[in-house]
């Protein structure tokens, strides 16, 4: 019995935590170009009389910028926690 719970790997709820901490954060990294592409095309549009042009471009560039700058993010991040485990181990 107790050779079973020691195979067993414990669960770690801060592994858990960080990993709903770098999704949420994720989700603004998305969520932020797209709103500035948004509104900043829309301002810009509005005082150069270009409506919808340059909100429609903004807002791609940033739906193409958001999941780039998530997936260098995370990429890192990650590659930093596992260091980081592997030095505790």
């Amino acid at each position: 019995m107790n050779d079973q719970k020691s195979t067993e790997k414990k669960y770690n709820w801060q592994d858990t935590l960080w990993v709903l901490a770098i999704g949420g954060q994720a989700g603004l990294l998305i969520a932020i170009p797209v709103l500035l592409g948004l509104g900043l095309g829309y301002l810009l549009d509005r005082t150069l009389d270009t409506l919808p042009w340059i909100t429609l471009l903004l807002t791609v560039v940033g739906m193409v910028g958001g999941p780039i700058l998530v997936y260098r993010w995370v990429s890192t991040t990650v590659k930093d926690k596992l260091e980081q485990k592997t030095k505790e181990e």
